[in-house]
């Protein structure tokens, strides 16, 4: 897959066209209109039932103490982010990995690396949004190639339409970044939309997945996971929101 930016020849192919000049999918954004209906009347319950869980992986004290922080929800086996530790000394990186496998190879890597701005936990993101990390104490939300949850009955389940996804706003800094990649088009279409209604955030970038200052493609030319590398290898397109908080 090539990375060169398109140039006047190339603005008429459909790759690289603005998706504001694309029809909207009219009909799945009524039905995410509805599904954020339906989450505020869940909402409490479940916020409710992790603060009596009161268990949260990652320590409040590290958000306290670093005031330049990016935080990767599913980070695999750490290895994007333990490249960007090591490009960027000045901010301190947290990474989180539900998966008993994949979370322990994480570690293991930031252990050895010696990186002090670079810390890696197992558990699960929901408790630490919405118990564990103050209010604006994050710069950067890498949230890249998740669950797409395609199945209409498990849309609840994608992130954007979560109910922690207030939380995941509550703690990001205002001028601060959510920065989302998926293979699936309609997610990160789905996800731009939520971001701008629900949540008033700018949307700086909207498409499919071209070098940009945000994404570090220029550093990553073969992908910044496992799971972009195979898309990119296969030549599959891959999408890409970037969102801020004003």
């Amino acid at each position: 897959m090539s990375f060169m930016k398109p140039d006047a020849a190339d603005v008429t192919n459909p790759r690289f066209r603005p998706w504001a000049k694309i029809a909207s999918p009219t009909a799945n954004l009524a039905q995410t209109t509805w599904d954020l209906k339906q989450r505020e009347e869940v909402q409490a319950r479940n916020e409710k039932y992790w603060l009596d869980k009161g268990h949260t992986p990652i320590p409040r004290e590290i958000f306290e103490k670093h005031p330049k922080i990016w935080l990767e929800i599913g980070s695999g086996t750490g290895g994007y982010f333990l490249d960007l530790a090591k490009k960027n000394p000045e901010a301190h990186l947290i990474a989180i990995e539900r998966c008993k496998i994949r979370s322990g190879r994480m570690i293991q890597k930031f252990v050895k690396s010696q990186l002090t701005n670079i810390q890696g936990f197992r558990g699960n993101a929901i408790p630490a949004l919405i118990t564990g990390i103050p209010s604006e104490s994050v710069e950067r939300i890498y949230i890249l190639y998740p669950c797409p949850w395609p199945k209409n009955a498990h849309r609840k389940n994608r992130w954007y339409l979560h109910t922690v996804m207030p939380h995941l706003i509550r703690i990001l800094k205002p001028g601060g970044f959510v920065i989302w990649a998926s293979d699936q088009e309609f997610y990160i279409r789905e996800a731009t939309f939520v971001s701008e209604t629900r949540y008033s955030l700018k949307t700086i970038l909207s498409g499919e997945v071209i070098p940009n200052e945000w994404n570090q493609l220029v550093e990553f030319p073969n992908g910044r996971t496992s799971f972009e590398a195979k898309f990119f290898s296969a030549n599959h397109p891959c999408f890409e929101l970037i969102s801020q908080k004003l």
